[in-house]
């Protein structure tokens, strides 16, 4: 076609109102031909038609892909080109640039209209097929979506509530994943790491290491080299380079917690806003069963190895994460060189319990364990006992004297030199407690300390006996006391176990023995009989009053020695004590002059009981009248012994002609009451460490050396067994032996509470030896290990947003 008629064409179509020729839009393409550049189209003649006009852009967009497809086909396919129709496809490309310089649009529209035709005819072998055009164009938007959700963000749904309350169930998020550098995908290949770094606080998703095809999503606590603490619900971490735990700051807020739909209020639960870092977040802790023995757990350390990272979930104790991360494997258990009941059968101890040291510091070593077998033992340094008599019938001076007679090296002091020295506003509400305390006593022996002291009103005694791992110094036992006042003087009824808390932390564990408050009628029995005209008028002169202690529960000997100084008698071992008189029945008493009365103490040990029976002078004129009345009493005592009912017939109106009884004021709970914390210890003067090492790296001789050099100070003790190595150290046993049968290596450190003599421990090497022959009692094929840390390649990215639901849409993650 001429340049005339194409213009005329040209023209033509401008006329027309665009319509395409044959009516087809250009899209419309027949089967099997190219793809045509925006704007061009073909007609059945296979000569190109120049389509409705279009905008500047459209024609600069339709010939700059000509463009670049001519000069692609030119340089890959030139050879297959004749030379004519080449030379004019470059004279196309020429134009095309001066016309795109000088924009003119009208006549480049023509040009590129050329170039189609001209590839159409020549080159169409070397041009893409609409399909093969339609998959690149999909590959490459799979390609770059790929790398927008590899490199850039990825959506994620949370399935759990384990980031309660940060994050809840169902909640949809938007990880950041280049924050901390770009991750080839497919890979843990980490680049430009430099970009960001990972920071104690974040919340990141990452691979599960157990299970990678998983996405798990916690709170970074501890970086490489950091040493992570926890005990209980307190969590510390010592950074990489410093030298002390820093215990994570934290306040407890007043608000409730929710279940993982945010709609029910759950029990036993509580928020806490904690700061780690530059972050600060809120955590919950429900107290369950499971956290009560986590609570009293001993801390247990995580140390972070490099290229790691230890995470915790917010939702602290029902997450599955860094803390509770175990995997089943093939490995050595110690336990089954030794166990509690070769322990039990080779040591004095009966009660053990094992566990493995609370401390992680890299990915398992399957064929070395370490086991520690801790016996739990009476703890007489750890006890605490209280005793309280409130207004004692027989007066609280004897009372308390008598108490303190039982105490060897007692010694009368004052309040305040108890508390001691100091200043500041606890040591002042703590003397404060002096201005009600009559009397005061201390004692010491080689496991406890004592004190005893008489309140002046009301008139009570109380006894405190703390042992001396809890109360080192006479300060101490002060504090101890003043706790127990303070409850008493806040409720005069507490009972002793209200007013003794135990001990909270450390390693002993308690048991209660205590005496209640209950109805005296049991223990304690008064009747009062008196001349006519009653007890005021007869007064004490005319009175017969007896009083009968059964079974007392602060001891019958306490009850006598206080009733006789409550007369007058000195105590025992004193000069002027006269003997008591014994009858028949093993019955001790003592006659005693007041000066308005005889009274006979009467007191058989035997049966648990004492009798004091007052008799008024106007009734009982001399000694001989006491004593027998009193035998009368004495008498009668064996069934009141046995059978509380009898109390009422050791003395009626019968044995004295008919004298009255007058109402006795007894009290509604008995005035004595009693606890004792009786403390068993779990110490390291009490346990036996077993490590085992099976196929040790570098060989059995190596291992060996390696421990000599460790421990220091070893020496060959072939007695033992052959190749063993031993050592006493000043609180425990150590040997270090080879078992040549199995290729195992075992070290055992007993410490002298478990091990008194060196036989003891030599009779444990020996059981452990003749085990460790054997690999399968050892080796335990489905052991349980912990596997606690997240490689760093398994980051994924940060989470940063939450844009689901509507309600927290573009709320930030903190």
């Amino acid at each position: 076609m001429s340049e005339d008629e194409r213009q005329q064409a040209a023209e033509t179509d401008e006329g027309s109102g665009g319509d395409t020729e044959a009516g087809a839009s250009p899209s419309e393409a027949s089967e099997g031909e190219g793809p045509r550049a925006p704007g061009f189209g073909a007609v059945g003649d296979g000569k190109a038609r120049p389509s409705a006009p279009r905008s500047a852009r459209q024609v600069r967009s339709a010939a700059r892909i000509l463009h670049k497809e001519a000069t692609r086909i030119l340089k890959k396919h030139g050879r297959r080109i004749a030379a004519e129709p080449a030379r004019r496809i470059r004279e196309c490309l020429a134009a095309i640039d001066a016309q795109r310089e000088a924009e003119d649009w009208r006549g480049l529209q023509t040009t590129a209209e050329q170039l189609d035709e001209l590839l159409e005819q020549h080159a169409s072998f070397a041009r893409k097929s609409a399909l093969r055009e339609t998959i690149e164009n999909i590959g490459i938007a799979v390609l770059i979506a790929l790398g927008l959700r590899s490199c850039l963000y990825e959506p994620f749904k949370i399935p759990s509530g384990s980031m309660m309350p940060t994050l809840r169930n169902g909640d949809h998020i938007f990880v950041n994943k280049f924050v901390y550098g770009v991750q080839i995908p497919f890979t843990t290949t980490v680049i430009g790491e430099s970009l960001g770094e990972i920071e104690r606080g974040d919340v990141i998703v990452f691979r599960f290491p157990l299970d990678e095809s998983q996405d798990f999503i916690k709170r970074v606590i501890g970086l490489p080299g950091d040493e992570v603490q926890v005990m209980g619900r307190q969590v510390a971490i010592k950074r990489a380079g410093e030298s002390e735990f820093e215990v994570l700051p934290r306040r407890r807020l007043e608000d409730r917690c929710y279940d993982d739909d945010n709609k029910r209020p759950v029990a036993n639960c509580t928020l806490y806003e904690e700061t780690l870092g530059d972050h600060t977040y809120v955590v919950r802790y429900r107290l369950t069963t499971e956290e009560r023995g986590e609570l009293a757990a001993p801390p247990q350390v995580w140390k972070v190895p490099e290229g790691h990272l230890l995470v915790m979930g917010d939702n602290r104790n029902d997450s599955l994460d860094s803390l509770r991360w175990t995997e089943t494997v093939e490995a050595v258990e110690a336990d089954g060189l030794l166990s509690t009941k070769d322990l039990r059968d080779l040591t004095d101890e009966r009660l053990f319990s094992m566990s493995r040291p609370a401390y992680v510091d890299e990915q398992a070593d399957y064929w070395h364990d370490h086991v520690i077998f801790k016996a739990s033992h009476r703890a007489l340094d750890h006890d605490l006992a209280l005793e309280v008599w409130r207004e004692p019938t027989l007066g609280a001076q004897v009372m308390a004297e008598a108490k303190v007679a039982t105490l060897e090296g007692a010694r009368a002091m004052g309040w305040d030199a108890l508390v001691g020295p100091g200043e500041g506003a606890e040591l002042d509400r703590l003397r404060r407690h002096g201005e009600g305390i009559a009397a005061l006593w201390v004692a010491e022996d080689p496991d406890t300390r004592t004190v005893v002291l008489r309140r002046s009103e009301p008139a009570d005694v109380l006894a405190l006996s703390c042992g001396r791992a809890l109360c080192p110094d006479e300060a101490t036992l002060a504090e101890r006391m003043g706790e127990v006042l303070d409850r008493f003087e806040a409720n005069h009824g507490r009972e002793a176990r209200e007013l003794l808390v135990r001990p909270a932390g450390g390693d002993a564990n308690y048991s209660s023995q205590f005496e209640s408050r209950h109805s005296p009628r049991d223990h304690y029995y008064e009747r009062v009989l008196s001349a006519a005209g009653g007890e005021e008028a007869a007064g004490e002169r005319g009175r017969v009053r007896l009083r009968a202690f059964r079974r007392p529960q602060d001891g019958t000997e306490l009850v006598q020695d206080a009733a006789l100084r409550a007369f007058g008698l000195a105590p025992e071992g004193e000069p002027g004590r006269p003997e008591p008189q014994t009858d028949e029945r093993g019955l001790s008493s003592w006659t005693l002059e007041t000066e308005q009365a005889w009274v006979s103490v009467g007191s058989d040990t035997a049966r648990d009981m004492v009798v004091v029976l007052e008799c008024g002078k106007a009734t009982c004129n001399d000694a001989a009248r006491l004593e027998e009345l009193a035998a009368v009493v004495h008498e009668r005592v064996p069934k009141a012994a046995s059978d509380r009912r009898r109390l009422k017939d050791l003395l009626t109106s019968t044995d004295l002609e008919g004298m009255p009884e007058v109402p006795a004021k007894r009290p509604e709970l008995a005035e004595y009451d009693r606890v004792r914390l009786e403390a068993t210890v779990k110490g390291d003067s009490h346990r036996v460490e077993l490590e085992a090492w099976l196929h040790p790296e570098g060989g059995m001789a190596a291992k060996l050396k390696a421990l000599r050099d460790e421990v220091g100070g070893l020496e060959p003790d072939d007695a033992v067994l052959p190749g063993a190595y031993g050592k006493a150290e000043a609180d425990a046993v150590v040997f270090v032996f080879p078992v040549e049968e199995s290729e195992t290596v075992i070290r055992l450190r007993c410490h002298q509470g478990l091990c008194p003599s060196r036989e003891t421990a030599v009779a444990l090497v020996r059981r452990a030896a003749s085990r460790a022959k054997d690999p399968s009692n050892f080796i335990d094929p489905e052991a349980e290990r912990p596997k606690p840390f997240v490689p760093r390649g398994n980051v994924k990215g940060r989470a940063d947003r939450i844009w689901l639901p509507l309600s927290r849409f573009w709320l930030p993650i903190r």
